[in-house]
């Protein structure tokens, strides 16, 4: 069993905001299994997906569910917090993240690449301070692109200080909890993350799988 309740009680949240917080959402048999798989990944690296390691910054695990069942529990509990239907639900990157040591503890912003629709995270674990920021009241036009895009200075002079701005949403997950928002539309990013490792699920409705990592598409 994956969740402790249904994750579409919140579907309204989100539709509304473009984010939701699920709180203490997994059950502690999934979070013993993310933390397995964590634990496994940086003694093992065998499935460290190069192609997406940013240096400085983070490494990243492609992941796996721990039975098809999950799979399956995942795919029907955000299906209903989306409104994706479950028959073209994709995902479109499910990566394990974890952040080094010294990574910038406030990067400029970002959006997500096209395929995000939602961007679903599953902190595994958590420093402290570290959590995930949102710029709801920034302009939320979807990327286009089949990459993430950041805020420069020339889109935002106060770029050092945005985070310091009324609207800077600091979402303080903890383990156990689910965040999920709008990947590709909204900015947003992770401060003070140096050592974090947080499961990303990032799906979308349209059969988007551009780094063929989405395992719902033989029955598609």
């Amino acid at each position: 069993m994956i969740f402790k309740y249904d994750p579409g009680t919140l579907r309204a949240d989100l539709e509304k905001k473009g984010y939701a917080h699920l709180k203490d959402v997994l059950s502690d048999e999934f979070v013993g299994q993310l933390k397995d798989f964590y634990e496994t990944s940086m003694k093992e690296a065998d499935n460290e997906s190069e192609d997406w390691k940013i240096a400085g910054k983070k490494r990243q695990f492609v992941f796996n569910f721990p039975s098809t069942e999950a799979a399956q529990e995942f795919k029907t509990g955000l299906a209903r917090l989306t409104g994706i239907d479950e028959n073209t639900f994709t995902i479109s990157e499910r990566h394990l993240k974890v952040y080094d040591q010294h990574a910038n503890p406030y990067p400029a912003p970002h959006k997500d690449r096209s395929a995000s629709s939602y961007s679903i995270g599953l902190p595994v674990f958590l420093p402290e301070g570290s959590t995930v920021c949102l710029f709801p009241d920034l302009d939320a036009e979807p990327n286009k692109e089949d990459r993430a895009v950041f805020l420069t200075e020339r889109d935002r002079p106060d770029l050092e200080q945005i985070y310091e701005n009324e609207n800077a949403l600091m979402l303080h997950e903890n383990v156990g909890d689910i965040v999920i928002f709008l990947g590709s539309a909204l900015w947003h990013e992770r401060v003070r993350g140096a050592g974090t490792a947080v499961l990303y699920i990032k799906v979308n409705g349209e059969g988007v799988d551009p780094l063929g990592e989405n395992i719902y598409a033989a029955a598609m």
